[in-house]
């Protein structure tokens, strides 16, 4: 049959490869390290810079990275400056201070600067609209057209998702990507709320271009490299291969464990939103600037009031964090860090500070996307950052104790629950009830992190309990709030909380129930443990609830600032539920009931039925279908070929179109067994790891036919609407790969919608995807959805329509498999081309 994936799976690479080209937002809990608390002194900062190197040069082994170079900037003075691992992995060659690295979305802070730079001498104005200097300019929402400004765009406040597909093929005009971007559905309107745009970014950019009368390009060596003494800086490949020191960026596949080299990214026509190359050295002169509040050397090159507007919230971006012009803002235990990341294929950067220490440090990586830098943030700042700080368990750094004296069990009264520690091969575990076992890691003294699978932000910490020093608790700090858990004398008795601690069932067993948001995608349930009603949340402990007020349900084991309110429809019942906590609000539906819930077994023979029946799926053997795109949130159509051929081959050919102009394809080939994806304007990627699992699993030719043996588990979970119709929700779990979740109609039993996740093996990038399925229509026998509307946070919306399909076309093997002739993206330098190592 026509397998309905068929057309959501052809882009799923594109995904990857714009996300590549975007700044990832450093994550970090604010309890997840704590720095020291005694000041940096002469004595002990060597110390601490070699117990910085020693981490990072760690996890750089760990993660694959071939090279790093490292800056750290403290009281206008460079204390660190070095290189680790190599730059060159297939020659060895190693990294140095000097060593020329692509910074990717770290530039927009250079653009931001120079800016505010034309605003002090009157050429710019943060509120004047860009059609003044770009005439071309427009916006396909009238209202955001006509009040958009230039603050707006350094903001990411446009209301548009990222538009970066075009910018990736690299086909197009810099004025033509600001026109394409121009044409994109926007996704809230302006200023409503946070989303990052490399476009708009461009567009700044080229209003400080013409504002200046000289290129953006010569800007940035006129007004910020020379004045700053960043004599290697520059913004184009071919400047950066013309060096005598330069990195080459690559991918390091975890499954595969092979390291690879890829070609650089031309950005000239983006150049404003990432197409800064620099090294530590450089950097360094950037960081005293910053932190030199506008001033260097003791000459101010921006005024102080234009300074401040770039580390000043324009935006709120979640929870504490927000946006300024260039930089996003946030807390480390009650220290502003002003920071901003950089992503480019083959390349990762991070530039972070907190100003009031006047400490700041910058890393460059030649591998992309990785997690190092947030590792390196929290690694520098647990270091070096000096004074008290919020939330600082007692005796975490002077107390030590044999780990063997931390055994034994940890009463909760909370919750009447114990949480045991034992020693297994001589390391500490946790176990909590209901949850999977976690390793305990010292991270010094009587302080351990809770690792996998625990979530980040987890530690424990044993201390000696404030006015009974001979007894002992177990301080748990957790992101959602810290809790402290009295250890049990062995023989002891333990008193369980009263009893208004929790209530039975009876008073809270109408709030009983699934319930679900959609952006974030996020299911919770209330429901009993260990007799008590609680909340659940995947990954997390339960919540016992109590009833504070009518409709206002509270939690003994969370602070106050922590609670959820009821909601109820017309007739009274409750309808769903809103989670209070400090980051903000957010609203679940409740899922509906199954009074009588269907058997998996049933459904799929109902299922199976509704597509046409086994007898008629299984009488053809392979299809071909022609369809179109509109990528609504991209600006960017398309249009291609899909075969597909029993009992799991697929090919794919899409050409992709904007502004009338063909700007790229992309090739795909599944042979059964192996297969890759080649995107003209992208490295190749052949298919491994969960990615190869899952590509295998979705190219069956008959579906649902073969669920049973394709996924390990397959569960009816409930009832929820799609749109306007109810629909059975049903987990499949596979063996190897991802979870997929189907919404199947109650009434037609087809597949009104589909939860997945595309995993990366080089990025390690795992992004939501969802797909909805309409207009089915009958073609020989079986059902097809003429319309597929798949959205994940690259792409946004791409709605793809069936012009056509034939089945039982005679097509050969050979079809299925990579392209003789496959014509491989062009980059400046053939040495610049993909290398594949063993690392």
């Amino acid at each position: 049959m026509l397998n309905r994936n068929t057309f959501a799976r052809v882009l799923l690479a594109l995904v990857l490869s714009i996300l590549t080209l975007t700044a990832p937002i450093a994550s970090f809990s604010a309890r997840a390290q704590q720095p020291t608390a005694a000041a940096t002194t002469a004595n002990d900062l060597a110390a601490k810079l070699a117990a910085i190197e020693k981490a990072i040069d760690a996890k750089r082994k760990e993660l694959g990275i071939p090279g790093v170079s490292l800056v750290i900037v403290k009281d206008d003075k460079v204390i660190y400056l070095k290189g680790l691992g190599v730059k060159d992995f297939e020659k060895k060659v190693p990294v140095t201070p000097d060593t020329l690295f692509a910074i990717g979305s770290a530039t927009k802070a250079f653009t931001s600067l120079a800016a505010m730079m034309g605003v002090d001498q009157g050429k710019l104005s943060l509120e004047e609209s860009p059609k003044k200097l770009l005439p071309y300019f427009t916006m396909r929402d009238p209202e955001t057209d006509a009040n958009i400004t230039l603050r707006d765009l350094l903001s990411h406040r446009s209301g548009l998702n990222r538009t970066d597909l075009a910018m990736a093929t690299g086909q197009l005009t810099r004025q033509e990507l600001i026109q394409v971007a121009g044409k994109a559905k926007p996704t809230a309107k302006l200023r409503e709320k946070f989303q990052y745009q490399n476009i708009m970014y461009t567009a700044a950019g080229e209003m400080v271009a013409v504002s200046q009368k000289m290129t953006w390009d010569k800007v940035m060596a006129a007004r910020i490299f020379k004045p700053l003494s960043m004599t290697a800086s520059n913004t184009t490949i071919r400047a950066m291969e013309s060096a005598k020191d330069f990195s080459f960026g690559y991918d390091y596949n975890s499954t595969t464990k092979e390291t690879r080299r890829l070609p650089m990214r031309d950005l000239t026509k983006a150049a404003p939103t990432g197409a800064i190359n620099s090294n530590a050295r450089d950097m360094a002169q950037w960081l005293r600037f910053m932190l030199g509040d506008g001033s260097f050397n003791g000459k101010r090159l921006v005024s102080e009031k234009s300074f401040a507007e770039l580390t000043t919230k324009q935006i709120d971006v979640s929870g504490t964090v927000g946006y300024g012009l260039g930089w996003f803002l946030r807390q480390w235990n009650g220290h502003k860090v002003v920071e901003h990341g950089g992503n480019i294929d083959g390349f990762n950067a991070q530039v972070a500070m907190i100003p009031d220490q006047k400490l700041g440090f910058v890393l460059l990586t030649n591998v992309t996307a990785s997690s190092l830098v947030n590792f390196a943030m929290t690694t520098v700042w647990k270091n070096l950052v000096e004074g008290k700080t919020e939330d600082k368990p007692a005796g975490v750094v002077a107390e030590t104790k044999d780990a063997k004296e931390e055994v034994g069990t940890y009463h909760l009264a909370a919750a009447n629950t114990d949480f045991r520690v034992t020693m297994e091969a001589g390391k500490l575990t946790l176990t909590v009830p209901g949850q999977p076992t976690y390793p305990l890691v010292n991270v010094g003294g009587r302080r351990y992190k809770m690792a996998a699978p625990a979530p980040d932000g987890f530690f424990a910490t044993f201390r000696q309990i404030k006015g009974k020093e001979t007894e002992t608790e177990m301080y748990l700090e957790q992101p959602h709030g810290n809790i402290a858990l009295p250890k049990v004398k062995p023989g002891a008795v333990v008193a369980s909380k009263p009893a208004e601690a929790a209530e039975p069932a009876g008073a809270l067993a109408e709030f009983i129930g699934t319930y679900e948001s959609d952006q974030p995608k996020l299911q919770i349930e209330i429901g009993m443990n260990d007799g008590k009603v609680a909340l659940m949340v995947s990954g997390q402990p339960p919540y016992p609830l109590v009833e504070k007020a009518k409709d206002k349900l509270g939690s003994t084991a969370l602070p106050d600032s922590y609670w959820v309110d009821v909601t109820r429809d017309n007739e009274g019942k409750v309808s769903g539920i809103v989670m209070n906590q400090p980051e903000g609000k957010l609203s679940l539906r409740r899922m509906a009931k199954a009074e009588a819930m269907i058997s998996a077994d049933e459904l799929l023979h109902k299922l199976i039925a509704a597509y046409g029946g086994e007898e008629n799926l299984r009488k053809h053997k392979s299809s071909v279908s022609k369809i179109e795109l509109d990528m609504e949130h991209q600006g960017v159509l398309g249009h291609g070929t899909v075969k597909a051929k029993a009992p799991g081959m697929f090919a794919s050919h899409i050409t992709l179109t904007a502004l009338g102009k063909q700007i790229g394809t992309i090739t795909s080939y599944f042979d059964g067994n192996g297969g890759g994806q080649m995107i003209s304007f992208a490295p190749e990627e052949i298919f491994a790891g969960k990615r190869l699992a899952d590509i295998k699993r979705e190219s069956d030719f008959y579906g649902p036919l073969s669920w049973k043996s394709s996924y390990k588990t397959i569960t009816v979970k409930n009832i929820t609407k799609v749109g306007d119709e109810n629909a059975y929700v049903v987990e499949k779990v596979p063996e190897k790969g991802t979870k997929v979740t189907d919404y199947i109609s109650t009434k037609s039993f087809l597949v009104l919608r589909r939860d997945t996740v595309i995993s990366s093996e080089t990025s390690n990038i795992e992004i939501p995807q969802t797909e909805t399925y309409s207009d089915y229509r009958s073609i020989e026998g079986t059902m097809v959805p003429f319309v597929t509307r798949s959205n994940n946070i690259a792409n946004g919306d791409i709605v793809t329509r069936i012009k056509e399909v034939k089945y039982d076309v005679d097509l050969p093997d050979a079809d299925f498999r990579k392209p003789v002739a496959a014509t491989k993206p062009a980059t400046p330098k053939a040495k610049s081309r993909a290398a594949t190592s063993k690392s």
